[in-house]
């Protein structure tokens, strides 16, 4: 007699609450009544492996070679780009290395809410939390953006219209928000068909760029603007980081993935050692296609195909590569709508944000609340874009820094959890024990340094965010709790006497 689907999808969910538990490193017979059930309530599925997790890596940061670094040429130059792109792929590199250690010691959909929570205290996982939370969402808007403008592009290539842009972004808001409430596994699988055909449509470009390109044109005379120097490369520092800011998201994913001790490491090494190469690659070859001036635009490599002597031959070269690109820009979407949506579930789950953000789908087990906040708040974002035509630069500004700032603060918790709990890291461990996490926060630090300097001001808006965000937990959330919580039951476990 076969076994009833309802009976088995509850055993299957029992058997996540127990790894969830078991991750929580608190004893089954410890949780309090109510306790196991109000995770069965709020538990994710796990059929994540390291291809997904690769996949994800790359695909939600891929579109930071589509868009958004060319603005770091406009008064620095290719030269200052391509030192400021080596710098910060060095640091993500360490970065990422040192984050796999913190999630998978704590394989939770807070990320950086589950660190703060369990090294300090509850408002400095806010903190956290919310950075990352903001991070991903104004990555989210700068690509739905962006993928509107490639759409208006690719209408009009001559003067894409502005109106069109909006609806083609409303058009991909809506359609990954109907794909991400499906179920994980399907927006997995979609994600890694989306990513192979971003990086297939750089190749493309690549060999395209090559059939224009001169170094010329890349090492140009002077290296270095003659008015700034050496500041050239700083001011160059906040737009590098675009490409490859998010790739934290993964970090997200450990809730879903299965055996994160493993998978978490693998996939997220892989992404970003990938990444590196596509950053070189696609910097060299569009500054050395066309001049870099040219490039201050929403959809640069299309512009470098349409200004190309290939390009203005072969329309079919500019409108294939440009359906080509929205792979990348859609696949980033995805991962960014993903991070987005996970952030907002676990502080909605964990009681620091409006309960109704930790709800999930009763059958599909897909955090369909947040998914709906997330995608809203993109859409209204999107909309003010027909009136502040600043929004892409300050969208990607406001992500890169708000990410920097809890990059830091997780280093400080390695640094705490490292010597009160060393346990916690008996399953994986990154090398360079110390020079790590400390290269990272000084990185980080000079990094955020330079952002007093830049043209759009981005501290001041910031800093209002900020004060939004602790204002509700201060005066509204901060006693409501959840007990129930992985982030909370973790924490618990990691308090004096427990």
């Amino acid at each position: 007699m076969m076994e009833q689907p309802a009976k088995r999808d509850d055993r299957l969910l029992d058997s996540v609450v127990d790894e969830v538990i078991a991750e929580t490193h608190v004893r089954r017979e410890d949780l309090k009544a109510g306790e196991r059930a109000y995770l069965q309530q709020h538990a994710l599925k796990k059929p994540l492996r390291v291809l997904d997790i690769w996949a994800l890596g790359v695909g939600v940061v891929i579109a930071g070679e589509y868009f958004g670094w060319n603005l770091g040429l406009k008064g620095n130059g290719p030269v200052a780009m391509l030192l400021a792109s080596l710098l910060v792929s060095l640091f993500y590199l360490m970065w990422v290395l040192a984050l796999a250690e913190l999630s998978v010691a704590m394989p939770f959909a807070g990320g950086p809410l589950a660190y703060g929570r369990r090294a300090v205290s509850p408002g400095f996982g806010f903190i956290m939390g919310w950075s990352m939370f903001l991070e991903c969402q104004f990555a989210t808007i700068a690509t739905a953006l962006a993928t509107g403008g490639y759409i208006a592009f690719l209408a009009n290539p001559e003067n894409p219209d502005p109106t069109l842009k909006v609806w083609a972004a409303l058009s991909v808001i809506v359609i990954f928000f109907v794909l991400h409430s499906l179920g994980v596994k399907e927006q997995s699988w979609a994600m890694v068909i989306m990513t192979y055909g971003a990086i297939l449509g750089l190749v493309i470009f690549w060999v395209a760029a090559a059939s224009n390109f001169s170094w010329e044109r890349v090492w140009i005379d002077p290296l270095l603007p003659r008015d700034k120097g050496w500041r050239s490369v700083l001011d160059a520092v906040p737009y590098a980081l675009w490409w490859l800011v998010m790739i934290e998201t993964v970090a997200l994913a450990a809730e879903e993935a299965h055996e994160p001790q493993r998978t978490i490491p693998r996939g997220l090494v892989w992404a970003q050692l990938t990444l590196i190469v596509l950053v070189m690659l696609t910097l060299i070859f569009a500054c050395g296609a066309i001049a870099f001036e040219q490039l201050d635009v929403e959809y640069p490599l299309a512009k470098v195909i349409q200004q190309m002597p290939l390009g203005q031959s072969s329309p079919l070269l500019v409108y294939g590569f440009g359906l080509i690109a929205l792979f990348g820009m859609i696949a980033s979407y995805h991962g960014m709508i993903y991070g987005t949506s996970r952030q907002a579930f676990a502080l909605g789950r964990a009681g620091y944000l409006p309960g109704f953000l930790g709800q999930v789908h009763a059958v599909r087990r897909t955090p369909v609340a947040s998914l709906l906040t997330a995608s809203l708040i993109t859409a209204g974002f999107v909309i003010g874009d027909l009136w502040f035509h600043q929004a892409i630069e300050v969208a990607v500004l406001v992500s890169t820094l708000t990410a920097l700032i809890w990059y830091m603060l997780a280093m400080g918790c390695l640094f705490v959890l490292r010597r009160r709990e060393p346990k916690l890291f008996q399953t994986y461990q990154a090398p360079l024990q110390r020079l790590l996490p400390w290269t990272v926060v000084l990185l980080a630090a000079f990094a955020v340094y330079v952002y007093g300097g830049n043209e759009i001001k981005v501290l001041p808006l910031t800093a209002g965010l900020y004060a939004l965000g602790l204002g509700y937990y201060w005066f509204w959330s901060k006693d409501r709790l959840q007990e129930a919580a992985p982030e909370e039951l973790s924490a618990r476990k990691g308090e004096p006497g427990a």
